[in-house]
């Protein structure tokens, strides 16, 4: 999710009885730490491929939450008159655990269990910007704010709405991917897995994608209707030997950790071969509006195999 939901999710943690008894900087230590994980967009400045490498990496597993909690716990408990560093480091591992639940429920991916693992863990209930979400969590805290009597109290409500409200999300995402695979099986696509993306503005929209083996399914639905033909297809590969270099160089192994449903364009500009690597993932369809696709990796490749130019034309 956005650094700003983020935000609010801890501060209205800390309204939720940590402030009562940790005191008023407790609400400002919360929000920080519920937005801590995402110091690693620094390698933003190292570039993007250093940013989609690193990025949900090690402050967002579940080694770096550990860490970061006795992190903040260490330096708020010692500043603590009563020295209380347990209840610190107790309050920031709720705050930075709902850092790593509000990105999972996304599609981008996490590496949860970095640096055992490099898997990427997603749940494609909720779009990475939630007016919905980010908006219940702001209510709830100036309603929390203005009643201080009652600040514990409507905070709490408002996690258990925010809460109900992802519950909803993810049930949601059940009827969306059953209505996807329904309508692949009436249309005879015959597919080894389907998933239901999220789009923006309203969560009954959905990126239904077919993985097909040589080639992949698009269509654009909402979840309380059948998706209907047609189904836009894209090449998985073209098998081409420019193709196959690219993939092969470090950028375009990256990419392929990176993605989950990567899709290949090739042109010949004179004697250059231009390949294209996007992922189906983060097409974003607007009524009326071009498509959207960030994280699109561009090649250029003579004719001798060299590799002229690869960058990121996107973001």
């Amino acid at each position: 999710m956005d650094p700003v939901t983020h935000g609010l999710a801890g501060a209205l943690i800390a309204e939720a009885g940590f402030t009562q008894r940790l005191g008023t900087r407790c609400r400002y230590v919360l929000a920080t730490a519920a937005i801590f994980p995402d110091i690693d967009i620094l390698y933003r400045f190292d570039g993007l491929p250093a940013y989609i490498a690193n990025h949900r990496g090690i402050t967002h597993s579940f080694l770096g939450v550990l860490a970061s909690g006795l992190l903040f716990g260490a330096i708020f408990g010692r500043f603590d008159e009563e020295r209380r560093y347990l209840p610190w480091i107790a309050a920031s591992w709720v705050a930075l655990f709902s850092h790593q639940i509000l990105d999972l429920i996304t599609s981008y991916g996490t590496v949860v269990l970095y640096p055992f693992s490099q898997t990427r863990f997603y749940f494609d209930w909720v779009f990475i910007l939630d007016w919905i979400l980010t908006g219940t969590l702001l209510v709830s805290l100036i309603l929390a704010r203005l009643k201080p009597s009652r600040a514990t109290r409507r905070a709490r409500m408002g996690l258990w709405i925010a809460s109900g409200y992802i519950v909803f999300c993810a049930l949601n995402h059940t009827v969306a991917l059953h209505q996807l695979e329904m309508a692949a099986k009436q249309n005879r696509i015959p597919f080894q897995r389907a998933a239901a993306i999220p789009q923006p503005f309203v969560p009954l929209r959905w990126s239904g994608i077919l993985d097909a083996g040589l080639h992949y399914y698009q269509v654009p639905f909402f979840s309380f209707l059948k998706p209907e033909p047609p189904f836009q297809v894209f090449t998985k590969t073209t098998g081409s030997y420019f193709e196959q270099i690219a993939r092969s160089s470090e950028m375009g192994s990256l990419y392929f950790w990176f993605a989950r449903y990567p899709v290949v364009q090739e042109k010949v500009q004179g004697r250059i071969h231009v390949i294209e690597f996007s992922d189906l993932r983060f097409y974003i369809r607007l009524h009326r509006f071009p498509v959207r696709k960030p994280f699109v990796l561009h090649f250029r490749i003579d004719e001798a195999g060299n590799i002229l130019e690869s960058r990121f034309t996107r973001m």
